[in-house]
This record gives structure tokens, sequence and C-alpha cells, in this order.
């Protein structure tokens, strides 16, 4: 108790940005990042949505491996250099390959993000968590508006591309993310059951199958709802006029 007989407050955590040093070749990748405030706006965003308990750290560091990851321990989101330069090197000459590399690079952080979110916040999750932050990841996205659906769709792009490199095996099976084609499908789902009438055309042109698409709006709907229900009680308080 506090000497007015009060009881202390509880931690706040926040979400923070760190740019770990990089190697001569991602350099200029590192300090683009800076300069466009890349993991301070999205920590901005979160600060501005989430109450923490804890810190979260969004941070860029060498991996050894193209990866993104989240680290429990530290409570630290890593997005890898070497992701970037995989990404940038498979789809350098591929049209709208700008949208594939940073629509890739924010889903997996936001995928990780999602990890982290669970994991701090201690929410229940019923099913695959790797299913539900996949679910998150891509609630995230939309939220920011047209730029956070042209991210989606380059995600989409991404597993589209890589669904048929996994081969079929008891591994692939086994693992505990979906397999690329279901990730394709439900994330196209989830973006067109956002707004129907403005994403016909993935319908129309065969990327979402019309018996999927029937269900994709009362889908999001509910996925959103839910998510938003679980999330309430970390919502800051609006602060009162006057």
């Amino acid at each position: 108790m506090g000497q007015d007989g009060l009881p202390p407050p509880a931690p706040q955590g926040k979400f923070l940005a760190h740019y770990a040093p990089s190697s001569p070749e991602f350099e200029d990748f590192r300090e683009g990042l800076i300069r466009h405030r890349f993991l301070d706006t999205i920590a901005l965003r979160l600060n501005d949505s989430i109450k923490l308990p804890k810190d979260i750290t969004l941070t860029t560091a060498h991996c050894a491996q193209p990866n993104a990851s989240y680290d429990p321990d530290r409570r630290r989101v890593t997005l890898c250099y070497e992701l970037f330069e995989e990404l940038t090197d498979k789809f350098a000459r591929e049209v709208g390959g700008e949208y594939l590399v940073s629509g890739t690079l924010v889903f997996a952080l936001m995928h990780e993000l999602g990890h982290a979110i669970i994991d701090v916040l201690e929410l229940p999750i019923v099913g695959r968590e790797e299913d539900a932050v996949d679910q998150l990841a891509t609630i995230l996205l939309l939220n920011q508006g047209p730029t956070g659906d042209s991210l989606a769709f380059g995600a989409v792009g991404w597993f589209a591309l890589n669904a048929p490199a996994k081969p079929l095996n008891d591994i692939a099976f086994a693992d505990e993310h979906g397999l690329n084609q279901q990730r394709v499908y439900n994330i196209i789902c989830w973006i067109y059951g956002r707004a129907p009438t403005r994403y016909r055309e993935v319908v129309r042109e065969g990327w979402l199958p019309e018996d999927r698409a029937r269900g994709c709006q009362s889908e999001f709907l509910r996925l959103a709802r839910n998510w938003e229900r679980l999330l309430s009680p970390y919502r800051p308080s609006p602060v009162p006029d006057g």
C-alpha cells in the first residue's frame, strides 16, 4: 500500500521500437527503416490502442536465417535483415514486387506480434495459436485502411507463390502452421469478408472459391468481434472532454 493507503498503480508497459546494428550490406535498409520511422510508427499506433502490463520490443536484427520471431523470455519481436534480403532477391523482378516484399515483411511482423500480445496479456486461445495470430495479423493490417489492404494482399501473394514449394508430407501436415494454400484462402476470405463489394474481383478472377466466399463476411465479422472482446479490457480509457 502507498502512503495514502491506496494500492500502488499497476505497472504500465509499452511497445518499444529498436533497430539493431547491421552488417554493411544491410545498412541502407536499416537507415531507411529509421528514416521512415517504420517500427516507431507501428509501436505508436499500438500504444494508442492497447495497454500492456509489460514492455514488448519490436526490433530488427541479424538472425542467420530469413525469419521473424518472438522471444517470450525477452518479450521481443524480431524482424530479420535476412528476410528482407531473401524477399528482395526473390521478388525484385516480379510485377508489384514492392508490395510482395513490404506486405510479407509487415505481415510477418504482425504475426509474431500476435504471439507477443497473446503471451503478455495471457489471452485465452482455443485451437492452434498459429491460426489465431494469422487472424490477428490480418485484422491489424486491415485496420490501417487501403494501405493495410495492399499489404495484406502482398502477404497473400507471397504465400501463394510459396505454396507449391512445401512438399505435402507427414512433416507438412503435422506442422503447427497451416499449409500455405490454406493460409492464402483464409487471408483472402477475411480481406474479402471485410468489404465484399470492394473486392468482388477476388471471386470473379478465381482467387477465392464462391463456396467459401459466401460465408466470408460473417466469418470476418465474427473474428473481428471476438478479437475485440478479448482486447477490450486492455483498451486505453478515453480522455474526458474539458
